[in-house]
């Protein structure tokens, strides 16, 4: 795990979280994550016997609204005030995890049908690798991978790690944390080289701010090895 990583985590556990639980429970954001399940239940089958898990669940809007719909579905978090809130809300299934140093096997007793990796600006190139890695052992054959994207497009001002990483470590201004925060920024073709041998690609859009390219957008299905 990236020593950027680290600090985020660290900054969710010292306030950082209840800065954003706070911002998430109100509009936009809810319809933001209301789009995001309809997203969601467009590309899932119809029957509804499916298991879900979801990495990095945060606040836990989207598990429960999948919950409320009848879905079998896992939340998960790396941060305990996290976990605290997604039980809150009534979330039934709940585990603490952190998908780049916790051992899947040994928090889940099964792999499951589609995995959902959603706004996880702060990882590098070699975390996202990992995160591929884990999500593929982690699926049943031709399960589904949900995964967003910062858009390395739309932020020319990047700058870049040794190990390839465009990134900012910057403030966003539109919130009340004046820390500084790393973001990671991917192109297509990074989207490419970290899916090949491991997923195709089921369907991509780009969305978000004003035109519409803030975020790539993914349903990826795991390819079954020979």
């Amino acid at each position: 795990m990236s020593e950027y990583n680290k600090k985020t985590i660290d900054m969710y556990n010292l306030g950082g979280a209840l800065e954003y639980i706070g911002n998430s429970n109100v509009d936009p954001e809810i319809e933001k994550w209301k789009k995001l399940f309809n997203y969601v239940k467009s590309v899932l089958p119809k029957d509804k016997n499916v298991k879900i898990i979801e990495f990095g669940s945060g606040c836990g809007q989207l598990a429960a609204m999948l919950q409320e719909s009848g879905y079998d579905v896992v939340s998960t978090d790396a941060v305990d005030t996290f976990l605290e809130e997604q039980k809150r809300i009534g979330i039934t299934q709940v585990k603490k995890y952190n998908f780049l140093a916790d051992d899947f096997d040994k928090v889940f007793d099964s792999k499951a049908d589609l995995i959902i990796s959603w706004r996880n600006p702060h990882l590098d190139v070699d975390d996202m690798r990992k995160l591929f890695g884990v999500v593929y052992e982690g699926l049943n054959d031709e399960g589904l991978f949900i995964i967003n994207f910062q858009n390395s497009e739309v932020h020319p001002e990047a700058e870049i790690l040794p190990n390839g990483t465009k990134y900012n470590y910057k403030v966003l201004e539109d919130k009340q944390t004046k820390e500084k925060r790393f973001y990671a920024y991917f192109s297509k073709e990074d989207i490419e080289e970290l899916r090949k041998d491991l997923f195709e690609i089921i369907e991509y859009h780009n969305e978000g701010g004003k035109e519409q390219k803030n975020w790539h957008v993914l349903t990826l299905k795991k390819i079954k090895r020979i």
